[in-house]
């Protein structure tokens, strides 16, 4: 009798799995992502957010992607590279860091400096034909 409960309960397990995986919500891209500012580093003010890699996937937003960061009311564009090499002097750079979040920069810059965000702060990253 055990055999034939597990039978029944298996595809029942099954169709439960595959449905709350379907329902999973997806990130609604018509509205800005928010990612909080989780740290700022010492040295160069790169900002640290909580947004992950995956999350930024889901959203539109891979690598080579350009999108637009808004904190206070000011709106700044952001290449998600590889390195900092990856933009001219001075630009905004999206890296992913070895927690797998997304970390603002500005390549021979100070990141926070720049906008005056501290801990604890909200910025919202837009993909690049929503956010215009």
């Amino acid at each position: 009798m055990q055999k034939k409960t597990i039978r029944i309960l298996s595809p029942l397990f099954f169709c439960l799995v595959a449905i709350g995986c379907a329902t999973t919500p997806m990130p609604d891209m018509a509205q800005p992502l928010p990612a909080h500012v989780v740290r700022i580093s010492e040295e160069y003010a790169n900002i640290n957010t909580d947004v992950s890699e995956k999350t930024l996937s889901a959203y539109g937003i891979s690598q080579q992607t350009e999108f637009s960061v808004t904190f206070k009311g000011e709106k700044f564009r952001a290449l998600l590279g590889e390195d900092y090499s990856d933009v001219e002097r001075g630009d905004w750079i999206a890296l992913i860091e070895d927690d797998g979040n997304l970390q603002l920069a500005i390549s021979f810059g100070n990141a926070a400096t720049e906008i005056s965000c501290t801990v604890g702060d909200t910025l919202y990253i837009e993909r690049l034909g929503t956010a215009e």
